[in-house]
C-alpha cells in the first residue's frame, strides 16, 4: 500500500479521484491547495504527490521545485496534473522536478495506471 497526495483545488475532481481510488489499497490524501499540500507532504512523506498546476495560493510547479528543494523530500515523485499540452509547459515542469504528468480530463483507467507506475516502484523499494 501506497501513500499518495494529490493537491487538487477542484472539488468535483477530488470527489472523482476518491471515487475511482476508492478500491485500491492505497493510502489518500487530498489537498485543496498546494500550500496544504506542501504541509501534508512534510507530516505524511508520501511515496507520491499528485498535484494540479493550475491553483491560485502555489502552483503545482511550485509545489514541485519547493518539494524537490528539500534534501529528505526531493526523493518523492511528483506528477503534474495538467490541461496543458504545450511542450514548453512540460519542460518546465521537468525543469521543477516534476517525475511525470497525467492530462486533464483524465479517465480512471490512465489515473489508475499513472497511480501504479509510481505506488508499484515505491512497494517493491519497501521491505
Amino acid at each position: 500500500m501506497a501513500k499518495i497526495i494529490f493537491c487538487e483545488d477542484s472539488p468535483v475532481t477530488q470527489k472523482l479521484i476518491r471515487a475511482i481510488l476508492r478500491p485500491t489499497p492505497h493510502e489518500i490524501h487530498v489537498a485543496s491547495g498546494g500550500l496544504e499540500g506542501f504541509r501534508l507532504v512534510e507530516s505524511l512523506r508520501p511515496d507520491v504527490v499528485f498535484t494540479d498546476v493550475h491553483m491560485e495560493e502555489m502552483t503545482g510547479l511550485q509545489l514541485c521545485a519547493r518539494i524537490k528543494a528539500h534534501a529528505d523530500l526531493l526523493h518523492i515523485p511528483v506528477v503534474l496534473m495538467t490541461a496543458s499540452v504545450q511542450t514548453a509547459f512540460l519542460e518546465e515542469g521537468y525543469r521543477n522536478g516534476a517525475s511525470d504528468h497525467l492530462f486533464k480530463p483524465f479517465t480512471p483507467e490512465e489515473l489508475r495506471a499513472k497511480v501504479e507506475k509510481f505506488a508499484g516502484d515505491s512497494q517493491q523499494a519497501t521491505p
